[in-house]
């Protein structure tokens, strides 16, 4: 037998080492002696909320203050498991009747002012927290709190202050660190949210959050995202933050992280791969969760998105095309157009039953307008470097482009095609080609494309010099090279491209593995008139009217297509003489340009 403050004494240490269920035996036997027992009553709700049992702490807290309205531990008590449970309200009052039974209780201060932020009365909070800390200097936790609200605020510099003294109270605070990254972050400032946020995850290390936010705060950091660009971080400095992001997403999964992290890691692994600096090894990481991730919603289109892309670098285009086609069964076209990814992928399609049919397809949209030809290349006399524009980009680099391409009496001729032009451009491209004759041509068309998605003016633009590549090849019997209007021509072609001869097709590579949209660059492409390069145009022009015809055509089009056609002609055997340059060095132009025109 022992007595009551015994039976009290043992519970309470037994809860205070966290051996709850021990503690919640004693009280409830205490009870059962005595079910008045206000304390007993109090403190197993206590122990209840503590436990996650919200629903049932409530009831056992309100007995105990209806046998004991007087005590302001039970009133404060109960205002925090209102708040847990989502009524910041009543929160509120029940932390005012604990103020007003115990008026230096700097505890219940806090409280109610954590109660009064939740309902954005933030004025009011505030002078909560003013108080509890004029009751209690030593109180680090009403600073905290102060700084916690305001972290996130049109104030951050106020939120540091407060911050600053809840450190200088308790240095080693994992949650005070991990405010100071917020308020860093709403200032602006995301080396110092980094600094921040990684003292957070260090004091807490097996904190899923913590670890994420530390990964958010390193990727606005790097500069690489689109909307927090930073002049301080050019390109060639993204790679390694980039790792340290997708490492420190992939910790945070490991550690509990939930749905907001995952979907972080792959629109971040998206954006590794379209720099081109995811390595294969992440990417097989991030493939495996993109698995699970798949399973529990079939449409993430990054989570696809990221699971293409390691079957295309294994060489498994096939079923990459059609796991990215299963995984947009069931989007609506606002939105597979609003995901860029995903409109990319739509366009890639490797199976063989498709690629057959091209050799008989007659693409619609290729003879949808009026093409002509008001100055037309003469036969013979060499390559001929091929640009396609619309009016606008015509006006806007024109003159720039050919001042380079044409500077040099012994280089390459030049075609331009030019959209919908109109009747200023018609006279500038007639003058500039009695300035150059037989070195400059040029093509028209008249297109409606407003029956087309938007955007798709522009991808057609691209798209449509294939068609005037086949007509020009067909013409002069010249090589045809295409390229882009905001390139800079640096020299002129090599003998051996300029003739033709002992060539079907020299392309443009991207090394770096950034998918099947942007492996052959065709800011660079060039097509010798020889039948394998002759029937290659065909099945690229089948290709992107196939697309244009279904009202499926989006940016890289020009680009998945012939991807396409020679990753086909390689699986069957097939071996055109090709010649291959890597991107970034290739040696007679430049990419981009675009921010000089």
């Amino acid at each position: 037998m022992v007595s009551l403050s015994e039976a009290y004494a043992i519970a309470i240490g037994h809860h205070r080492a966290g051996r709850m269920g021990e503690a919640a035996g004693i009280y409830r036997a205490i009870l059962d002696a005595d079910p008045r027992q206000a304390d007993a009553l109090h403190l197993l709700g206590v122990l209840a909320g503590q436990t996650g049992r919200v629903e049932e702490a409530l009831p056992l807290i309100a007995q105990a203050i209806a046998l004991d309205p007087g005590a302001a531990d039970y009133h404060d008590n109960l205002g925090s498991l209102r708040r847990t449970a989502g009524d910041a309200t009543r929160a509120a009052g029940q932390h005012a009747r604990a103020l007003a039974l115990e008026p230096a209780r700097a505890k219940a201060a806090v409280n109610r002012g954590l109660a009064l932020g939740d309902l954005g009365r933030m004025g009011e909070a505030l002078r909560c927290f003013r108080t509890a800390l004029r009751l209690d200097p030593g109180s680090g936790a009403a600073a905290l709190a102060a700084g916690r609200l305001l972290a996130g605020g049109p104030e951050p510099r106020t939120a540091e202050r407060w911050l600053a003294h809840a450190l200088a109270l308790a240095p080693d605070s994992a949650d005070g660190w991990a405010a100071v990254g917020r308020a860093r972050l709403a200032a602006g400032e995301a080396d110092g949210a980094v600094t921040g946020y990684g003292r957070a995850a260090r004091l807490r290390p097996g904190d899923g959050a913590a670890l994420s936010n530390l990964a958010m705060a390193t990727l606005q950091a790097s500069g690489a995202l689109p909307e927090f660009p930073r002049a301080d971080r050019p390109e060639a400095r993204w790679a390694e933050p980039l790792a340290r992001a997708l490492d420190l997403f992939l910790a945070a999964l490991d550690r509990g992280a939930g749905e907001v992290a995952e979907g972080a890691l792959f629109r971040t692994a998206v954006l590794t791969i379209h720099r081109g600096m995811l390595d294969d090894v992440r990417l097989e990481r991030i493939g495996w969760r993109a698995r699970g991730r798949l399973r529990r919603a079939p449409g993430d289109g990054a989570a696809a998105a990221c699971i293409a892309h390691g079957l295309y670098r294994r060489g498994r285009l096939v079923t990459a095309s059609r796991l990215a086609r299963r995984c947009l069964r069931g989007w609506s076209e606002e939105a597979i157009r609003a995901d860029p990814q995903a409109a990319k992928w739509r366009q890639v399609d490797a199976r063989l039953v498709f690629l057959d049919a091209l050799a008989g397809y007659r693409p619609r949209i290729a003879g949808a307008g009026e093409r002509s030809m008001p100055v037309p290349p003469v036969a013979g006399g060499g390559a001929i470097l091929l640009v396609s524009v619309d009016s606008g980009y015509w006006r806007r680099f024109g003159g720039w482009f050919l001042s380079h391409v044409l500077k040099d009496p012994a280089g390459d001729r030049v075609h331009v095609h030019i959209v919908n032009p109109g009747a200023e451009d018609r006279a500038d491209l007639d003058r500039r080609c009695a300035d150059q004759p037989g070195r400059l041509s040029w093509s028209l068309e008249r297109i409606d494309l407003s029956v087309h998605a938007p955007g798709a003016e522009t991808t057609y633009y691209a798209c449509a010099r294939f068609f005037v590549a086949l007509e020009l090849l067909e013409r002069t019997g010249a090589p045809v090279f295409i390229t882009d209007i905001d390139a800079r021509c640096t020299a002129p072609l090599a003998p051996e491209l300029r003739d033709g001869a002992g060539w079907d097709l020299t392309v443009m590579r991207d090394r770096r593995a950034r998918g099947p949209f942007d492996d052959i660059i065709v800011s660079f492409l060039g097509v010798a008139p020889t039948a394998a390069g002759r029937e290659f145009l065909g099945l690229v022009g089948a290709y992107i009217g196939w697309f244009f015809d279904r009202g499926e055509a989006a940016w890289t089009l020009d680009q998945a297509a012939p991807y396409a056609v020679l990753h086909d002609w390689a699986r069957r055997g097939r071996t055109p003489r090709l010649r291959e340059h890597e991107f970034l060095r290739l040696p007679w132009f430049d990419f981009p340009v675009k921010g000089e025109g």
